[in-house]
């Protein structure tokens, strides 16, 4: 008798994720109220997509949660970008004696 042969399963490959052409900037008039996907707003923010999800599920960071699809504004991206901002230290001014 033989042993039986290792059937070897393929990995499912997953399709690249679609981006739309021609999406407004965030900071333009049209893109305020554009909804972006998670792979759109990660063209503009420093976070992968899969990090924005979960910072999303986690409530960390505005966005829209419509019929169970994260989506992110252009007023979200700015948001985050504002969220984010780490302002200069500034010595304070000693008081004259």
């Amino acid at each position: 008798m033989t042993a039986p042969q290792a059937t070897k399963t393929e990995p499912r490959k997953r399709s690249a994720p679609k981006i739309r052409e021609n999406i407004p900037a965030p900071a333009s008039p049209e893109g305020e109220l554009f909804h972006y996907t998670p792979e759109e707003a990660a063209l503009w923010l420093p976070f992968p997509a899969r990090r924005l999800r979960l910072m999303a599920f986690a409530r960390e960071v505005e966005h829209v949660n419509s019929g169970n699809k994260i989506w992110f504004s252009g007023l979200n991206v700015r948001a985050i970008t504002e969220q984010f901002t780490v302002q200069p230290y500034t010595k304070p001014t000693r008081a004259a004696a």
